[in-house]
């Protein structure tokens, strides 16, 4: 029996250089070959943050995109929906528009192409959805549970969660030294998020609650902000080299609680040895927040999946 086969590309998001950011597979399913379960364990195979496929190339530049972790479909990302929009744009599409349109589980996420003449170096932008703000957390229970050191955190700022799509616990820390020696450990972050219903198995979105952490210290002249996402997937601790979704919910915070608007680079995953370049521009009017991640995208690789 002859074995289907199926296109997939491998790219760096967050990336200003190969073997940066953080690491995506794109599949190219237009003719929908394969079921939920295939997307899953071809996910956990590739075992990268996240897989995207292409499900279907829809009119005006509108592409049905559908995003998996190792564990789990995701109704929103950020890294994949910027990589996925270099995918579409370089090997889809006859030229490298100006503007696509991603339509995802959790809505449609409106990408920017800043150079379509010279993509491979352009910073794409994305769009995301208007912010909910949540719970707001003392610094005390962030310390005593969590195992930070109390005067690590910036009480300047609060703490709270924040969602695009996805939920965030944003944590202001004072400085990168802080930042650098955070050591959290999986039970009781674990325990932290079953106490306030955030945890997958009894979180109403279905999804465990992801913390991160923040200094306006950076290790480079030119970045705004160093920061660290730190999440429990597979039944582990672990932490992401780039976090477009996370980002989002910390430039919506940033406009609510810092100034608007806001034009700022993030760096992420240095503590991981995987340099991420994030880039936010955004305004808060009238109760209305413009929230756009970019980054640039570097191309690994292409190869056939035989399903």
């Amino acid at each position: 029996m002859q074995m289907k086969e199926i296109k997939f590309y491998i790219v760096d998001v967050f990336a200003n250089t190969k073997y940066e950011g953080n690491q995506l597979a794109v599949f190219l399913d237009v003719d929908n070959q394969l079921s939920d379960n295939q997307m899953q364990q071809i996910s956990l195979e590739i075992n990268f943050a996240e897989t995207t496929f292409i499900k279907e190339i829809q009119g005006n530049h509108r592409f049905v995109v559908r995003i998996f972790t190792p564990e789990h479909e995701v109704p929103f990302a950020g890294h994949p929906s910027l990589g996925t929009s270099y995918i579409i744009s370089k090997f889809i599409l006859p030229d490298p528009p100006k503007e696509l349109t991603l339509a995802l589980a959790h809505a449609d996420i409106d990408i920017a192409i800043l150079e379509p003449d010279n993509l491979d170096e352009s910073i794409i932008f994305m769009r995301q959805a208007q912010p909910e703000f949540g719970h707001v957390f003392t610094k005390e229970e962030i310390s005593l549970e969590l195992g930070i050191k109390l005067e690590d955190i910036d009480t300047a700022l609060p703490i709270q969660e924040v969602s695009t799509g996805l939920p965030y616990i944003i944590v202001p820390l004072k400085n990168l030294t802080a930042i650098d020696n955070l050591s959290l450990t999986y039970e009781p972050f674990k325990e932290f998020l079953l106490a306030r219903n955030k945890y997958k198995t009894n979180s109403h979105t279905g999804h465990s609650t992801s913390l991160f952490f923040f200094t306006k210290e950076g290790y480079e002249p030119d970045s705004s902000y160093n920061t660290r996402m730190l999440l429990i997937e597979n039944n582990k601790l672990s932490e992401d080299a780039a976090t477009g979704s996370a980002n989002g919910c910390f430039l919506a915070y940033l406009l609510r609680y810092e100034s608007t608007p806001i034009k700022a680079t993030v760096e992420q995953g240095f503590q991981l040895g995987r340099k991420s370049y994030i880039y936010l521009d955004g305004t808060l009017i009238d109760e209305t927040f413009q929230i756009n991640v970019g980054g640039r995208i570097k191309l690994i690789s292409e190869g056939t999946w035989y399903v």
